[in-house]
């Protein structure tokens, strides 16, 4: 039928010549198919796995489009060289050039797709993906046939010469950007910071190197200072998840900066909000009250900020991580008053202005910060009971799980249960060996680690294999 053609993505399903869309609705609502509890990212769906394996890659183009919502013209100035005919021609199978693995590698990186993504299409297994870990029970796959799959991947012969910014820089750039920045933060939910950083940082580097040297109009530069900051402000949580409070504190400094030149009040907001979040947990840590401080003139300047801005889970998150400065200020009062103007926050419900990013700011993250504030001024009985209710969500998203889990085995360890605080220690490292790379939430297991000696083996194994793979980005 001359008005149709295959579904480039399923390569099943007839699509009308009327039909917008890239890919058909039976792909496009696979791709779209997660919850907070189980995010997907832009790279790295059900559907592209699946072209990847069967070696569909006009699927793959189109799939990510449809997932990044990018016409052809807009993935055509994404890459070096490219033209709207030249991705109509690939994704109808007319042209064969993505093939070629260096031309397959070049569009990758111009995108930002992490190379790991590309293993199901090395492998030829839709069930392979970037987060892959290796438990002796788990795995069917030959670790060599894996070793060898992800060394071809990222060979020095086939590595591009850098990135270099386009000459000029139009809004499919920055809309990409910022399409990153939200698929980033929704994944680490899912899979915690050690495992995005690298990627976010390639990000992070590509939105400065494109407002240092690129050319754009004033409002397309506006659109490149916004990404940034997204971007700086997610990598600060990604590095401050993985253990790296110095690049986080850098890097929230950054997006601050950016921020306060976006022209975004929530954007501001949220930036400085997370800026807070990093100085509190060197206040814990260090024991001192001035980076407790610092927190909170941060968080008045995200206040003051988000003033007008009608999203009731920004308002939300600015009282939770107040209240948990104001317990280490030695202001209990004030921090159950935060605590009470959180909840009256999310008593509105939510609203079409709250952020993708902010997903996670629930009734059961309150309930997490109120177990903190407990800890803090040493009600461990109440802290233990809202921290077991936090883990009792059945859609608390993983990475959040391990870490609610370590700060449980935490104030069951201050409360003297030796026998519990093991139990939920186990547990806590059962995830971080498996799906979750987060030092944050090893880190508060420590005390354990210096407590019983089976713990400190086990715990020493999994910080290695964490250490090992934040390294090479920081």
């Amino acid at each position: 039928m001359p008005d149709q053609k295959l579904c480039p993505g399923c390569r099943k399903t007839l699509l009308s010549r009327y039909n917008p869309e890239p890919v058909c609705g039976i792909c496009r609502r696979a791709a779209e198919d997660h919850s907070i509890s189980k995010p997907v990212w832009i790279w790295d769906t059900a559907p592209i796995r699946k072209a990847l394996a069967e070696m569909n890659l006009g699927g793959v183009l189109a799939l990510l489009r449809s997932s990044a919502g990018l016409t052809q013209q807009e993935m055509a100035d994404l890459v070096p060289g490219w033209t709207k005919s030249r991705v109509t021609r690939i994704e109808s199978g007319d042209r064969g050039t993505l093939y070629d693995v260096r031309e397959l590698l070049a569009w990758a990186d111009a995108i930002c797709m992490p190379r790991e993504a590309l293993l199901p299409l090395v492998l030829g297994q839709s069930d392979t993906g970037p987060e892959l870990r290796w438990t002796s029970e788990e795995q069917g796959m030959d670790r060599r046939t894996f070793n060898g799959g992800l060394l071809a991947l990222t060979a020095s012969a086939f590595l591009p010469d850098g990135f270099v910014p386009p000459s000029q820089v139009g809004r499919a750039h920055v809309n990409y950007l910022k399409t990153c920045a939200d698929e980033l933060w929704t994944r680490d939910w899912s899979v915690g910071g050690v495992v995005l950083l690298r990627q976010a940082l390639k990000l992070v580097g590509r939105a400065k190197a494109m407002l240092d040297e690129s050319d754009y109009s004033e409002g397309i530069g506006l659109g490149l200072i916004q990404a940034g900051a997204h971007l700086a402000n997610c990598t600060s949580f990604l590095a401050f998840d993985a253990g790296d409070l110095a690049l986080a504190r850098r890097l929230s400094q950054e997006a601050a900066t950016l921020s306060d030149s976006a022209e975004d009040s929530a954007l501001r907001a949220h930036v400085y909000a997370t800026m807070a979040m990093q100085s509190t947990a060197l206040a814990r840590v260090s024991r001192r009250r001035g980076p407790a401080r610092e927190a909170l003139r941060a968080l008045k300047i995200a206040a003051d900020s988000a003033k007008h801005h009608p999203s009731p889970k920004l308002h939300a998150l600015i009282d939770m991580r107040t209240a948990t400065v104001k317990a280490l200020l030695g202001d209990e009062v004030g921090a159950h008053s935060a605590i009470g103007a959180a909840k009256r926050e999310l008593d509105r419900g939510s609203h079409p202005d709250d952020w993708q990013s902010l997903e996670f700011v629930t009734r059961t993250e309150l309930s997490g910060h109120e177990a903190r504030v407990a800890s803090i001024v040493g009600d461990d009985q109440k802290a233990t009971m809202l921290f077991q209710r936090v883990l009792d969500d059945a859609e608390l998203a993983p990475r959040n799980r391990t870490y609610y889990r370590a700060a449980l085995a935490e104030v069951r360890l201050a409360a003297g249960d030796t026998t519990g605080a093991l139990e939920t220690g186990h547990a806590t490292l059962d995830d971080l060996e498996k799906t979750v790379g987060s030092v944050r939430a090893l880190k508060a297991l420590r005390p354990l680690a210096d407590l019983n000696a089976d713990f400190h083996d086990r715990y020493g194994a999994v910080a290695d294999n964490l250490t090992t793979k934040v390294a090479s980005p920081t």
